[in-house]
């Protein structure tokens, strides 16, 4: 039924006969990868798109395939040259030869290599002109042409359905979450999630929400900002932005079970990250003699987080669910707001910190570098 679509979708879409390419022109175009070229970037490491004024001395060209989607069609290669070698997914296939095709069926593929996207590197020839890579569906040799028709109609990729439905379960997971502490602790939700308490730089009433960290409704709401935390991380996961080395506690692959998986093993690592946290700030407080600003500076440190990734992945689930072209650098976007987020953090802290201690403390700055300043350089140095 899908082929039968989009070959429908082909024949109205342009007034022309419908392209064929191949060996023998046996196969009627789907997509022509010429402009889907990518390099590797040993700087940013990462698969950068292929410009020509910069990239023309680089041997080895990559794209990125959809076989999920793809199912039922054909991958086609082509050379010009010699000493041109194919391979899939880093490992070398076969050598390309002179001025034959090769075809690679797509059902095959997907069921040798079990993954959804695979990359394609054609290495050999600087020349990109001289490597040819498409997708074709072959045809019956009594077809007819296909005579096709004007249409504004274009194809867009879909994000990949083991993503979309993780995506969709755990934001439902964390909507729910969201209201069932909303309804049991409505004035501490009310508190974390107020923006102009978190701007508020004169110290509230010490209640139990600020001088028991560590108590039964503040586990909750840490458990909360572990479980968004750790979803942004796997959006970042899901593009290919790999930081702070989290395969080595990850599964490796795309079904939804692996994915939700990996998803709760990211809770519980940020949730023991944000238990250390404040034991490490109550440690460095008590070698400043700064201990009675401990549970204040760690309640803001959960309020601001709180806010600013909600807000932040509120945005980015939303982003992942549309269209974004597969060279959006997610990396370069998202990097300048959150360096912004910590630093504008440590700001809020002096100025509330402040006016719970005496004047003449000159130990407040050297405590903040300790506990807030060096863990983002040191989390930039690692990240990036």
């Amino acid at each position: 039924m899908k082929k039968i679509l989009y070959i429908i979708l082909l024949f109205i879409s342009s007034k022309s006969f419908a392209t064929t390419v191949g060996p023998n022109e046996q196969y009627f175009l789907v997509h022509d990868y010429h402009d889907d070229w990518q390099v590797y970037n040993d700087r940013m490491k990462a698969y950068i798109p292929y410009i020509s004024e910069q990239h023309l001395g680089h041997p080895s060209h990559t794209v990125f395939c959809d076989i999920q989607s793809n199912r039922g069609y054909n991958i086609l290669v082509y050379a010009q040259k010699d000493d041109n070698f194919l391979f899939i997914n880093g490992s070398l296939r076969q050598k390309i030869p002179v001025g034959k095709w090769i075809v690679l069926n797509v059902d095959s593929l997907y069921r040798a290599y079990e993954q959804p996207v695979i990359y394609i590197t054609l290495y050999g020839s600087n020349d990109i002109e001289d490597k040819k890579l498409m997708l074709g569906y072959k045809r019956s040799l009594n077809q007819k042409p296909i005579v096709l028709a004007e249409s504004g109609i274009t194809a867009k990729p879909r994000t990949p359905a083991p993503y979309r439905n993780y995506i969709v379960l755990v934001s439902m997971f964390i909507l729910v979450f969201f209201s069932y502490l909303s309804n049991s602790y409505v004035r501490a939700f009310q508190r974390y999630f107020n923006l102009k308490d978190l701007f508020n730089t004169f110290a509230r009433d010490q209640s139990s929400l600020i001088n028991n960290p560590l108590n039964r409704m503040n586990v909750m709401f840490i458990i909360l900002l572990s479980l968004i935390i750790s979803l942004f991380y796997m959006l970042l996961q899901s593009k290919d932005i790999n930081i702070f080395g989290g395969r080595t506690i990850l599964q490796e692959g795309d079904t939804l079970g692996i994915l939700l998986s990996n998803y709760f093993r990211m809770t519980l690592a940020v949730f023991v990250l944000m238990v250390i946290k404040y034991f490490f700030i109550g440690v460095v407080g008590q070698l400043f003699n700064l201990e009675k600003i401990v549970d204040l500076h760690y309640f803001k440190i959960v309020q601001a987080s709180s806010l600013f990734y909600s807000a932040l992945v509120l945005l980015l689930s939303i982003l992942f669910m549309q269209y974004l072209p597969n060279d959006f650098n997610w990396q370069a976007y998202l990097f300048t707001p959150i360096v912004a987020f910590y630093l504008i953090r440590v700001f809020i802290l002096y100025s509330t910190i402040i006016r719970g201690i005496p004047k003449q403390n000159l130990y407040l700055i050297s405590y903040l570098c300790i506990v807030e300043i060096l863990p983002v350089i040191l989390g930039i140095r690692f990240a990036i």
